[in-house]
C-alpha cells in the first residue's frame, strides 16, 4: 500500500533518531563473508606445483595478502559504522570494496585452480592434495568465489540502502530548515485524518444497526 505524503514525512523524521541498522549489518554480513574465505585462503599450504616451482602461497605475496585483507576488513567495518550514521560517503566505499572482492576471484583462486593447489580439508570435502587437476580443486573454488559473490552482493546492498537512506534524511532536513514542511503540523493532520475514519466508520456502524 502507497504511504500518503503525510506518512513519508515522519517516516523520513524517524530516520532523525534511529541509526541506519540494515545497511550496517549488510555491512558486517559481507564481511562475515569474506572472513569466511580468508579462512578458506589461508588454509592452503601448498608449496610447490605439480613441475615442482614455488607457489604463491608461500611467498611474499601472500604477505602482501594478509595486509591488503586487514586493511579491506577495517574498511568495511568502518564503512558499516560510517552508513550507520547516514554518511552517504562510505557508501562509495562500500561499492569500491565490492568491487575489489570480485576483482580478488582473478587472483588466488583463480591461480590455485590453474594449478590444482585447491586442495585444503573443508568440512565434508576431501580432496587428494596429491592430485593437481583442476577438477579436484573445482569445488573449492565454487566455494571461494560464492564467498567472495556474496560479501560484495552484501556490501553492494548496504551501500545503495545507505545512499537512499541518507539522501532521503539528507533532503528531509533540507526541507525541515526551510520551514517547507513542519512535522508538528503534520502530526495534527495525521491525528484529524484517524478522527474523521473513526467518525466515519462510526457511522456507519450507527446505519448497519439501523
Amino acid at each position: 500500500m502507497k504511504k500518503t505524503l503525510n506518512q513519508q514525512i515522519i517516516d523520513s523524521d524517524i530516520l532523525r533518531y534511529k541509526k541506519n541498522k540494515l545497511a550496517a549489518s549488510l555491512a558486517l554480513l559481507g564481511l562475515v563473508f569474506n572472513c569466511l574465505y580468508i579462512m578458506l585462503l589461508y588454509g592452503i599450504k601448498q608449496a610447490n606445483t605439480a613441475d615442482g616451482a614455488r607457489t604463491r602461497f608461500v611467498s611474499l605475496t601472500i604477505g602482501f595478502s594478509v595486509i591488503l585483507t586487514l586493511i579491506v576488513l577495517l574498511a568495511t567495518f568502518l564503512a558499516s559504522e560510517g552508513v550507520k550514521g547516514y554518511n552517504k560517503k562510505f557508501s562509495i566505499i562500500l561499492i569500491v570494496l565490492a568491487a575489489f572482492q570480485i576483482f580478488r576471484i582473478f587472483g588466488f583462486p583463480l591461480y590455485g585452480l590453474r594449478n590444482g593447489l585447491l586442495t585444503v580439508n573443508y568440512f565434508w570435502y576431501n580432496p587428494d592434495s596429491s592430485n593437481y587437476s583442476v577438477a579436484n580443486s573445482t569445488p573449492e573454488f565454487i566455494i571461494m568465489v560464492i564467498y567472495l559473490c556474496a560479501s560484495a552482493a552484501c556490501l553492494i546492498a548496504s551501500a545503495v540502502i545507505g545512499w537512499v537512506r541518507a539522501v532521503q534524511l539528507e533532503k528531509f532536513q533540507k526541507q525541515l530548515n526551510a520551514g517547507e514542511i513542519s512535522v508538528e503540523k503534520t502530526l495534527k493532520a495525521m491525528d484529524a485524518e484517524d478522527e474523521a475514519v473513526a467518525q466515519a466508520q462510526t457511522a456507519a456502524k450507527a446505519e448497519e444497526v439501523q
